[in-house]
């Protein structure tokens, strides 16, 4: 058998188990460091197929002994508190963004823009009006503009045309709406004309006929509770004969039976007021010696509104009036004792003229108890202003002519001529 030299192991060491010879640091031989590096050995026969090589066992460790600090504690705020902060912060931003928006709402920034026409028509209401003035960008908010407003001063808004303009402060926009409109919108109305010369049982009949909603019943009892205001009714009576002025007049849709009288009576104090009342009494009483009231003074109207058969007579007939009542005469007029037949649902064919009653001034010196009708202007013009004149006679003597005498004689003519020509003189 041949010797190939000592075999590693023949020294009795198993080279798979000495840490020695299997040691991971490489050996360095003296002096390697000054020859520079070793020239690589021989390598080894390969020989026979050696077992694997067992795990090493693991070196000790050798552990130092820890070492242990106390270190604070950390400083942590309880969970409850961190939530009601945020909650608070939440809340916070909440109100200041509101806030902000709320007012940029109410009065928005900058100064309003370009004008805007809006026509509000008839019966808007007022949150149709909001709605209105959002749509067409006046207002930003028409809810928000609804309760704004509910607090504020807002008069009855008006229909017509309203001249806005865009971006408007709430407040900006309820002063144009206070000023109201440029061009009001007149409310729906009928009108009622009222003829010279109606008595008030006609009137009220007129009315309840041209405005079916407005019944007689409750004119007729407007009236009689003395609810409708005049300076011209005499104390202590509700009997408004003669004191609605007959005139053509706007019957709106809200107005009530003491609203359409109170028209009618007012304008009757405002035509006599214009007319002078102090002035006429004073003249009355200086020219004729007579002490009449403005009332008075109606009533010879109302009987100048039946007599005249021109408006240019009026102021004449005024003066026949006072000229009898000064001397004591019956004034003779037929249209009193008319008047009081008619009260009773007679007609003129019906009348007797020498019944005595208070308004039959054919048996009775002096003035009726009332008017008897309705006087027009120029039938007011006749007793406020009567001519200067010494007549005490009228006749009509062709149509729509009338003569005018002091003579009881002439009278008697002018009385012939009228019934010659069948003008009703009897």
């Amino acid at each position: 058998m041949t010797d190939h030299g000592p075999t590693p192991g023949d020294d009795g060491r198993d080279p798979f188990l000495d840490p020695d010879i299997w040691s991971d640091e490489p050996e360095v031989a003296v002096g390697a460091a000054r020859r520079g590096p070793r020239r690589p050995g021989r390598p080894p026969e390969r020989g026979p197929a050696r077992p694997p090589r067992p795990a090493r066992a693991p070196r000790p460790v050798v552990e130092e002994e820890d070492e242990y600090f106390d270190l604070p504690p950390h400083s942590r705020a309880p969970r409850w508190l961190v939530v009601l902060l945020v909650l608070v912060g939440l809340v916070a931003v909440g109100v200041l963004g509101g806030r902000w928006w709320y007012g940029n709402q109410v009065d928005p920034p900058g100064a309003p823009g370009e004008e805007i026409a809006i026509q509000i028509a008839e019966g808007t209401s007022a949150k149709g009006v909001a709605s209105v003035l959002a749509d067409e960008g006046v207002i930003t908010n028409a809810s928000l503009f609804n309760l704004w407003v509910s607090g504020k001063d807002l008069d009855t808004i008006q229909a017509g045309a309203y001249r806005f303009r865009s971006d408007m402060s709430f407040q900006e926009a309820v002063d144009v709406l206070n000023a109201g409109p440029d061009t009001p919108i007149a409310a729906e109305t009928t009108k009622v004309t009222i003829p010279e010369g109606y008595t008030v049982a006609q009137i009220v009949a007129r009315i309840s006929e041209k405005v079916p909603r407005l019944a007689a019943a409750d004119l007729q009892a407007a009236l009689d509770e003395g609810k409708v205001p005049t300076s011209l009714l005499p104390a202590g009576t509700t009997d408004y004969e003669g004191l609605l002025f007959p005139a053509t007049y706007e019957v709106g849709d809200d107005d009530d039976a003491v609203d359409v009288l109170t028209m009618m009576a007012q304008e009757m104090e405002t035509r006599v007021e214009a007319l002078g009342i102090d002035d006429a009494i004073a003249h009355v009483q200086r020219q004729w010696g007579l002490d009449l009231t403005a009332y008075d003074m109606v009533k010879v109207a109302s009987m100048i509104q039946y007599e005249a058969a021109v408006p240019e007579d009026a102021p004449k007939i005024g003066a026949v009036t006072y000229n009898r009542l000064e001397q004591g005469m019956p004034l003779q007029y037929d249209s009193t004792s008319i008047y009081e037949a008619a009260l009773r649902g007679l007609t003129p064919a019906e009348v007797d003229y020498t019944a005595d009653n208070p308004y039959n001034t054919r048996t009775r010196t002096g003035l009726p108890p009332t008017p008897i009708a309705a006087p027009g202007e120029y039938a007011l013009v006749g007793a406020f202003q009567p001519s200067d004149g010494p007549w005490l006679y009228f006749v009509l003597t062709d149509t729509k002519v009338v003569s005018f005498t002091d003579s009881y004689d002439e009278f008697l003519e002018f009385k012939q001529q009228c019934i010659a020509k069948d003008l009703g003189c009897g």
